[in-house]
């Protein structure tokens, strides 16, 4: 699966470098191409927490959504929503054109309000739209990721890995390991410094979450290992230097998650 991403300035052309003014006559010096060092940081600026959009009914949607208040496919009335967001009639109304915009709920007329269902098309969307940003992002932070960050993440999976193999609380390792893959996937992210990116793709992880707990009733200690031995070869090839093949190994990690979607 290969995409072509393009970003576009704010007037519609092409983005470019900027240009530096400088004296008639002058010689401006090239600009030096960025270098790696193992001192720097993974990623050289950090972008603030983002929960998504700024809209607290948003916030409180995703949350009801996350504690079961709200389930997909189910239809409610505009006053029904209301008491369930703890909102009024005309936030709730801003609230419904992100929603609608979004692709997460479906305004029907003498109906109600439909959360939406996270069919095939919706997961595959949702992924494919993710596996865009997180290919072009893990192509620069690739270039800056440094040894400390790399021994840390390895460190950790291997902790999580042996949690998961041994005879543990199940409960608290599957925690663990999610909020890993969080962290890993966002580190990569926030190599691109920017925070209209890093949003989508917290609305991304979230729309996709809300499909796995639809579709999957359990989750095993299996399918936690297998996202670990994922993010390994990932980490493996970051170790070596080798951009190409930590992509490769992104993209199979992609093929697999959207595979356990669908598990149960």
């Amino acid at each position: 699966m290969h995409f072509i991403v393009q970003f576009m300035s704010p007037r519609g052309g092409a983005a470019c470098p900027s240009r530096r003014h400088t004296e008639p006559g002058s010689l401006a010096k090239p600009a030096q191409p960025a270098q790696w060092h193992p001192e720097q940081p993974a990623v050289k600026v950090a972008m603030p927490d983002t929960d998504g959009p700024n809209n607290e009914g948003y916030r409180r949607f995703r949350k009801a959504m996350q504690s079961g208040k709200l389930q997909a496919g189910m239809v409610v009335t505009q006053n029904e929503l209301c008491d369930l967001l703890g909102i009024s009639l005309s936030p709730l109304r801003e609230t419904l054109v992100l929603l609608e915009e979004f692709g997460l709920v479906e305004i029907k007329a003498r109906t109600g309000i439909r959360i939406v269902y996270p069919e095939v098309a919706f997961i595959r969307e949702n992924f494919q739209f993710r596996i865009m940003i997180e290919v072009y992002a893990l192509k620069a932070f690739g270039e800056m990721v440094t040894e400390e960050w790399l021994a840390n993440m390895r460190a950790r999976h291997e902790e999580c890995r042996a949690e998961l193999s041994g005879s543990g609380a199940f409960e608290a390792a599957q925690a663990r390991v999610l909020a890993l893959d969080r962290k890993m996937h966002r580190d990569i992210v926030e190599a691109l410094e920017n925070k209209a990116i890093l949003d989508t793709h917290a609305r991304l992880q979230e729309n996709l979450g809300m499909a796995r707990r639809v579709h999957q009733r359990a989750v095993f200690r299996a399918q936690l290992i297998d996202t670990i031995d994922e993010h390994m070869r990932v980490i493996a090839s970051l170790e070596q230097r080798d951009v190409a093949g930590a992509v490769a190994n992104l993209e199979t990690h992609f093929r697999g998650a959207t595979h356990r979607a669908f598990t149960s």
